[in-house]
């Protein structure tokens, strides 16, 4: 359920003239609650006019990752709870302790910065105040936890297709890397909480650099950003809602057909399809062409006449 600053922000997002008394009268409150709401939204940085005996006007949808504002821009199911923050470790820690409350699949945990957010085989994920977006959400799967590793692949599938509707040519670099011009846009990171050998919860992280101006000196061959790649600027809570109504998409259609079905739309999205490079695993590193990914998830790599299946590794691309 939407707060009801949230429900106040969704009416006023059509950008019309709303007098007290019908915002009051739509949402069951009285006028005078209307205005403390107003009041707030506009300390939290919302361009509101109020105009004397008309009523309340957004003028400006602020670049914010909260509740109200990701709520005005909301399509489905997903996010229906929001758990906000300004500043947190991790969306996925809370997340965790969420899941363990037994909330409902879909819940939403969304922060302006992340201090300690961590991407792939643990590194740290940069994130600076309010340019990007950071989130967890989650899932009850009704799946065998060797099923698990394929709702990785299946954001992956799902965000590149919402970033395409927007005409940015985004493509994924298996298994869990968001590519804009051969540099990293986006990350996901899945993880599980298990009772027996069935799927309790799965915490789906995923961060996406949206409106950064610069990626430190260190990154700045493998990292970048929408803007930096656009010159454009995004409203991340609208991407945000974009995003996740992909997601439920491609996560119903998963879980009623299989996962060939995201197969087929995640190898339209890969990065190095048909293309030699190198992998580096745990032991030693080995190269051939990629040939897409397998019904179970894993990178099919053919060397030397035969196509062999990987289940763990990282392509190499930069020189870090």
């Amino acid at each position: 359920m939407a707060s009801t600053r949230g429900r106040v922000l969704t009416l006023l997002q059509n950008g019309e003239v709303w007098s007290g008394q019908e915002l009051a009268r739509q949402l069951n409150i009285s006028r005078t609650a209307i205005w403390k709401h107003i009041e707030t939204l506009k300390q939290d940085g919302y361009e509101i006019h109020t105009i004397p005996r008309k009523g309340y006007q957004l003028i400006e949808q602020s670049d914010r990752l909260d509740e109200p504002a990701f709520v005005s821009f909301r399509k489905g199911r997903f996010g229906q709870t929001v758990h906000a923050y300004e500043q947190i470790d991790t969306t996925q820690r809370i997340a965790h302790e969420l899941a363990q409350q037994h909330v409902p699949e879909g819940t939403l945990v969304i922060s302006e910065e992340q201090t300690a957010g961590r991407g792939q085989l643990g590194r740290h994920w940069y994130n600076p105040k309010q340019v990007n977006i950071a989130a967890s959400i989650i899932l009850r799967p009704d799946l065998p936890i060797r099923d698990a590793s394929k709702l990785t692949l299946m954001a992956a599938s799902a965000f590149a297709r919402a970033l395409n509707h927007r005409h940015l040519d985004v493509t994924i670099k298996w298994p869990n890397d968001l590519l804009l011009n051969g540099k990293k846009i986006g990350g996901i990171l899945t993880e599980m909480q298990t009772e027996g050998d069935r799927i309790q919860a799965v915490i789906l992280g995923f961060g996406v650099n949206v409106n950064g101006e610069a990626v430190p000196q260190e990154l700045a061959h493998r990292a970048t950003s929408l803007y930096l790649e656009t010159g454009k600027r995004y409203r991340r809570s609208e991407l945000l809602a974009e995003l996740l109504a992909e997601l439920e998409i491609e996560y119903d259609r998963f879980l009623e057909a299989g996962f060939d079905s995201i197969r087929v739309n995640w190898m339209r999205h890969a990065a190095y399809l048909n293309e030699t490079i190198t992998l580096n695993a745990s032991r030693a590193s080995r190269s051939g062409v990629m040939r897409g990914i397998s019904e179970e998830g894993a990178l099919l790599l053919e060397a030397d006449g035969k196509i062999e299946t990987i289940y763990s590794a990282e392509i190499a691309v930069w020189n870090d």
